[in-house]
């Protein structure tokens, strides 16, 4: 199986902000306006992947529909759940080099995964000083807080790396248990998973 480069993936752009919209950043400055869309476009990119990753989780289980365990769990937990199922697979269903591609971009998700949650959740103050975003984050377990700095750019970056995985999901999803597609007659991979 082959997949495109990461430079032949389309990465996604900063949207234009709707004529009549404006207000809405009025007051703000460049920093905060790419920030606040960048978080934007990095949770709507975030939830593709969770959505992708549900399928995946259900065909590796050979479950006719996704979402059929508890509908509480982390993505966390659907994605190490979705390596045990993976793991019992016979090699014949999923090859030993697809199997280990498989799984580095699952941990790949893990990453992604928690560092938007450090995003999400955290108080974002701009510093002059550095030109860049203090966050503060509270952490489970720990007395203090979780204070890390990121620059707008770093926002759009894991945005990009999501629309990056997504797209590396569903070819695989496609691949293991849909239909590839065909390139040259524009049609994208599918994944059979029922809704």
């Amino acid at each position: 199986m082959t997949f495109p480069s990461p430079a032949d993936i389309p990465q996604p752009e900063a949207p234009q902000v709707p004529p009549g919209t404006t207000e809405l950043f009025e007051g703000m400055s460049e920093e905060q306006v790419a920030l606040t869309v960048g978080l934007g476009v990095l949770v709507q990119r975030a939830a593709e992947v969770e959505y992708i990753l549900h399928g995946l989780y259900a065909h590796l289980g050979g479950v006719e529909r996704p979402y059929t365990d508890k509908p509480h769990e982390t993505v966390k937990h659907f994605i190490t759940k979705a390596k045990t199922r993976l793991a019992a697979l016979p090699e014949e269903r999923i090859p030993a080099h697809d199997r280990s591609a498989l799984l580095h971009d699952l941990d790949l998700c893990t990453s992604g995964f928690e560092q938007r949650n450090r995003y999400i959740h955290s108080c974002w103050v701009y510093d002059e000083e550095v030109h860049g975003w203090r966050t503060v984050k509270g952490t489970k377990g720990l007395s203090r807080p979780e204070i890390g700095l990121v620059s707008s750019e770093d926002v759009w970056d894991l945005a990009n790396e999501f629309a990056r995985l997504r797209d590396k999901l569903i070819a695989w999803d496609a691949h293991f248990f849909g239909t590839p597609g065909d390139p040259d007659r524009g049609e994208p991979p599918a994944s059979s998973k029922r809704r």
